[in-house]
Formats: C-alpha cells, sequence, structure tokens
C-alpha cells in the first residue's frame, strides 16, 4: 500500500475503531505493550480486565492508535504467523505491536507502580498526567468529548497525583532503555499558581536524573497569558509549550467546553499561544484541537490562523468514548478526516512554520493524522 492509502487506513481505523481475533492479541501484557489509560479512554466500549493494545505500527512505520470496538468492520488477526490487519477476510495491511517496555513491571523506591506513574505513548513519548482529576466534571460542566473521570473510575489503573521524586525515578528508567525521545506532560484542571509550581518541580526532577538541562518534549499545562509564567515554564529546559483549545469555532467552543469557556476565552488561548511562541519560539507551541466536532471550514480556519502566529497545531481525532457526554454519538467518515487533513497539512506546510519533530512526532501517538500528512511531504 502506498503512504496515502495507509494514510486512509489509519483514518478508518480511528474513526471505525477495530476489533480482534484468537490469538491476535495473547500477548498483550506481557511481549507487547498494554493500555493504562493514563489520561482518557479512547476505545469505543470499556474493557476493564481485558488487556488491549495502545498502539500498533502499520507497514509503513504509521503508528496508530487501538480503538476497540467489537462492531467495526476491522479486525486484527494472525496470517502465517504476522499480525494482520482485515476487513471481510481481505488483508489490508500486515501490522506489529509495539514492545512493552522493561520498567512496567518495576516499582518505585516508594512502592509505586511505575506504568502508573508514567506510560510511554506510541512508540517513544514518555507520557505524564500528574493529576487524573478535573474539576469541571463536579458541575456538570466538563468538555462534551472528555471522559477523563469516568476513565479513571472505570479502570483505576493510574494513580491521581504523581509525587514529582516517582515521576524522576520512572523518567530515568525509561530514557535508560534508549527508546523514549519526548516527553508530554499535562494534567487536569486545578490551581494556575500550582500548577505552574508542580510543573517547575517535575521538570527539575526529569532534568537532574537525564542529567541534562533541556528536556526534549512538550508540557500542556492551562492557558495563561502572563508572561511571567510562560517564561517559567520555558526556564524548565522544556522544547515546547502547548494549550488545548479543542475547539476552533467560538460558539461551538461554548457548547462543547462550557466550564473551560468560562476561565478561558477563545481570544485568551489565541493570545496565550501568541505570547509562548514569541518566548520558546516558532514551531515550538502548539495548539491542540479536537477533530472532527465543527464544520470543516472552521477547522481549517484554526489551522490557518495558529500557523500564522508561528503555532503549530495536534489536532486529535475524536472518538466518541464512554463516559463522555458524547458517548455513541458518530465521528465524521474517514474520507472527511482524509481530506481535511491533507488540506491542513498544506496550510501548514506553506506556512513554513518549523516542523518541531524535536519536541513532538508521528512515533509520539497514534490519534492524529497530522504529522503522517506531513510526512507525505517530507516532513519527517
Amino acid at each position: 500500500m502506498t503512504a496515502l492509502h495507509l494514510l486512509r487506513l489509519k483514518a478508518s481505523l480511528l474513526t471505525d475503531g477495530i476489533t480482534f481475533a484468537p490469538g491476535a492479541l495473547d500477548d498483550v501484557g506481557t511481549r507487547f505493550k498494554e493500555q493504562h489509560h493514563g489520561l482518557f479512554g479512547w476505545d469505543f466500549v470499556n474493557h476493564k480486565g481485558v488487556k488491549m493494545p495502545d498502539d500498533f505500527v502499520l507497514s509503513d512505520g504509521t503508528v496508530t492508535q487501538f480503538r476497540f470496538n467489537p462492531s467495526s468492520p476491522y479486525t486484527m488477526g494472525v496470517c502465517n504467523g504476522e499480525l494482520v490487519v482485515t476487513t471481510q477476510d481481505d488483508v489490508l495491511d500486515y501490522v506489529t505491536l509495539i514492545p512493552r517496555p522493561q520498567y512496567y513491571d518495576a516499582r518505585t523506591e516508594r512502592g509505586a507502580v511505575m506504568p502508573q506513574v508514567a506510560q510511554i505513548g506510541g512508540e517513544d513519548c514518555f507520557f505524564v498526567c500528574y493529576q487524573n482529576y478535573c474539576a469541571h466534571f463536579a458541575t456538570g460542566e466538563e468538555c462534551a468529548f472528555c471522559n477523563l473521570v469516568p476513565t479513571k473510575t472505570t479502570y483505576d489503573s493510574v494513580l491521581t497525583r504523581k509525587e514529582t521524586g516517582d515521576i524522576g525515578e520512572v523518567a530515568a528508567a525509561a530514557f535508560s532503555g534508549g527508546v523514549c525521545k519526548h516527553i508530554l506532560l499535562t494534567g487536569g484542571c486545578f490551581s494556575h499558581q500550582r500548577e505552574v509550581a508542580l510543573v517547575v518541580d517535575i521538570l527539575e526532577s526529569i532534568r537532574s536524573v537525564l542529567g541534562t538541562t533541556t528536556v526534549p518534549g512538550t508540557v500542556l499545562p492551562s492557558a495563561t497569558t502572563d508572561e511571567h509564567d510562560i517564561r517559567r515554564y520555558h526556564d524548565t529546559g522544556i522544547g515546547a509549550l502547548g494549550y488545548s483549545m479543542e475547539i476552533w469555532h467560538e460558539g461551538l467552543y461554548h457548547a462543547y467546553c462550557p466550564g473551560k469557556a468560562k476561565s478561558t476565552s477563545h481570544d485568551d488561548f489565541v493570545n496565550a499561544i501568541r505570547k509562548a511562541v514569541a518566548i520558546f519560539g516558532p514551531g515550538n507551541v502548539y495548539g491542540v484541537l479536537v477533530m472532527g466536532l465543527e464544520p470543516r471550514r472552521s477547522f481549517l480556519d484554526g489551522i490557518r490562523a495558529l500557523s500564522s502566529i508561528g503555532a503549530n497545531v495536534v489536532p486529535f481525532v475524536w472518538s466518541p468514548n464512554p463516559g463522555s457526554r458524547l458517548e455513541g454519538h458518530r465521528a465524521p467518515s474517514a474520507e472527511w478526516y482524509v481530506d481535511t487533513i491533507l488540506e491542513a497539512a498544506e496550510i501548514v506546510y506553506e506556512s513554513g512554520v518549523p516542523a518541531g519533530t524535536t519536541n513532538h512526532c508521528f512515533r509520539c501517538d497514534g490519534n492524529s493524522l497530522l504529522h503522517d500528512a506531513l510526512r507525505l511531504k517530507g516532513v519527517q
């Protein structure tokens, strides 16, 4: 299959999910990396007690998130001893699962189970959600697409709050194997000043164990327009800063994210990103969007606007996941996603924004299509 065909396959696997045949997942949790639900649940249905892969890799190296859907037309199976993705018994591609990190069997000195502190996203991203909590759920004003709190309640597979020392210890174990290239830090919703101080402490711990002054990766904190706080993030040595503005269309943002919109407006996000670009530099700031919940035109308007101020974009493919207010809804078609992301890639490419792949790359996660579309243009 060509790279474009595999982009279309990935889009189909994200929008329709995937199921599995007997024997296909037997080594998940031993030889191959399993889900630990470090933040959200992306599957179409819950599967408590059944180990599922986090991601898998298509034949051209494209990392694809495993979104379990027992009703999917796509199946992961075994053919002549190799893993394949099929539909109606037709083999679409040969795939591989991602090896399980050695530290997944280890504990910190405090006794914390290491993958309950931090996980590997995709093939090479050290992922930490430093607080699996969002106050908006208590008031019924959570983002309509979010299942952070229900996922924590269902699986309870990670610690709600992580100790700074534990994070550093797990980072040392994860990076010692030579697999991790980037980190991604994010949290729930809590006091901004407390978050700044916490992120500073976490990154100091990581720098200390790695013996470096800089950290390749991205932190996704609550948005701030305070240049002093943005500079504090920059001075931690982290390579990039990102803000989860979720939806570009202002009216839809208020509808989908009622709690977040009360504290951070659309214009606040744009100003925060613009100020961050001035401090971190072009290409080292991300606007994070949920792709598939607004019209193509407004989504592309967002890509165009953010690119014009020197920011990159990470647009996650929306999943109507269990526990969210949009559970059971349908995402747009795979064709819609591919056509839209190809146009988005053209906008980003023509803007000249540096790719930022030293901080976040196509191997970091499997739930976005933009990195893969840019690879078609030679951006690695």
